[in-house]
């Protein structure tokens, strides 16, 4: 969970301003700010969760290789304890995460051959997980792209109190 993502622009534009609508009420809200999707991120936790499993039991050298990419990745920052460390140097084991993602999902749809029931349920649950990803996407595309939104809906976005 990103705690306290950084904020790169804020503007509070009066109603019929700077893309803000007239009947907006009281302002509207622009704002860029570095914040990951976060059921993305949220997902990417089981799924590193998964692929450590994978890799340890299994014995699965596609999951050793994601779990070593994150690690080269996230294990350096323990070494800067007293630095400052911000969200986008995550961008360095993203690929990863979605790699892990991309592992779990198919783990959920199934191999080859399993039962066709397995296979339904699988592909359904993936398939709703990929859709909240991409609806979580176009729901925080105000904030990464600092288009203007009403006040309400830019507080509706700020899902954690440390994000204001």
């Amino acid at each position: 969970v990103d705690g306290r993502p950084v904020s790169y622009f804020y503007e509070s534009p009066a109603p019929g301003t700077d893309g803000c609508p007239a009947d907006a009420g009281e302002k509207c809200a622009r704002e860029v700010l570095a914040l990951g999707t976060p059921l993305l991120w949220w997902a990417a936790c089981f799924a590193v969760l998964y692929v450590l499993w994978r890799w340890f039991f299994r014995r699965d050298w596609r999951a050793g290789a994601i779990a070593c990419g994150i690690a080269a990745g996230y294990l350096p920052w323990f070494n800067y304890q007293e630095r400052t460390i911000f969200f986008f140097y995550t961008i360095v084991f993203l690929p990863f995460l979605c790699l892990a993602v991309a592992m779990l999902i198919g783990a959920l749809v199934g191999p080859p051959g399993s039962k066709d029931t397995r296979r339904v349920v699988g592909a359904t649950t993936a398939g709703v997980l990929v859709l909240l990803i991409t609806w979580n996407f176009i729901y925080f595309w105000p904030l990464y792209t600092g288009t203007s939104i009403p006040i309400d809906d830019w507080r509706s976005r700020m899902w954690l109190d440390t994000w204001v």
